[in-house]
């Protein structure tokens, strides 16, 4: 679905709560989308003004108030998202995850719960195997370098006896070398006798190519490469909706992210966000707004 279709989307919400507007006296809706779009309408905010609040993209709102998790990155993340919008509305979030646990699929398990429940069970055993393997391992080396001394020693033949001749002329000492004739030395060289000598040219300083890493990585500059000094949320979308990234990112996070043009790009704190597109240095300073850089690139 485009952003046209989300437009859309929120149009329809947006002429139908006109129309069926709660009184004070009505109750909230039980669902965690309606009663989080129902209490919005009421603050009087739009989602626009709630995605900068929260540092996401307006996409992720809508599909957060339509309930479209197909949409949404994570069980682990979508229960942060409605938490923290719980509480910029000052509703309790609780009966809001309760209803989102009961209606996400068993097929939609936390990821980032089961990479954590790898991770531990792995390193747990990789404890168990650390010592004994680390042993078999310099064993084998010790083994294998003693054996390439054995058998370089076997391999080397004595030297063979140099033959008499040879010592004989090497005992002999040195013929000295005649001496020059003080009339040569003293006549002058004419300069026919004297070719030109052309002056050998020093070697030429090769400078080394400078490759970006992203270069370096991939062997082509990306579309879009994204690295971080600090703490930042990010999201990128291709022309498709595809969310190609949709994460927060830690100091020292990098990506580098190919897909359909255009692609839509939303950096929650610009501050920790350094951007290169096709390989130059992009400046999120025209693009920022509330510390959150938003731009398209094309």
């Amino acid at each position: 679905m485009n952003e046209q279709d989300f437009v859309s989307d929120e149009r329809a919400v947006a002429a139908q709560s006109a129309v069926e507007a709660p009184g004070p006296e009505d109750s909230a809706p039980p669902s965690y989308g309606a009663r989080l779009a129902w209490q919005r309408q009421g603050a009087g905010l739009s989602v626009t003004d709630v995605a900068a609040s929260l540092r996401l993209h307006p996409n992720q709102i809508r599909a957060i108030e339509q309930e479209d998790l197909a949409r949404l990155p994570a069980p682990a993340y979508v229960r942060g998202f409605i938490r923290s919008y719980a509480r910029m509305l000052n509703i309790d979030p609780a009966p809001l995850l309760s209803d989102l646990n009961a209606k996400l699929a068993p097929a939609r398990e936390s990821v980032v719960d089961r990479m954590a429940t790898d991770y531990v069970a792995a390193r747990a055993a990789g404890r168990e195997r650390m010592l004994p393997q680390w042993a078999i391992g310099i064993a084998l080396v010790v083994f294998t370098a003693l054996g390439l001394i054995g058998w370089q020693a076997t391999q080397q033949s004595p030297p063979e006896p140099a033959p008499p001749e040879a010592l004989a002329v090497s005992a002999a000492p040195p013929t000295p070398a005649p001496a020059l004739a003080t009339d040569a030395i003293a006549s002058p060289v004419s300069e026919a006798s004297v070719a030109p000598v052309d002056p050998i040219p020093a070697p030429a300083e090769v400078a080394e190519p400078t490759v970006r890493p992203s270069v370096i990585a991939t062997g082509a500059a990306p579309t879009l490469a994204l690295r971080f000094n600090g703490a930042s949320w990010a999201e990128v979308t291709d022309r498709n909706g595809k969310i190609l990234l949709s994460q927060r990112n830690a100091a020292g996070a990098e990506h580098a992210l190919d897909g359909e043009l255009p692609l839509t790009v939303v950096i929650g704190d610009a501050n920790f966000a350094s951007v290169e597109v096709r390989g130059a240095a992009f400046s999120l300073q025209p693009f920022t707004r509330n510390n959150v850089a938003r731009f398209v690139i094309k």
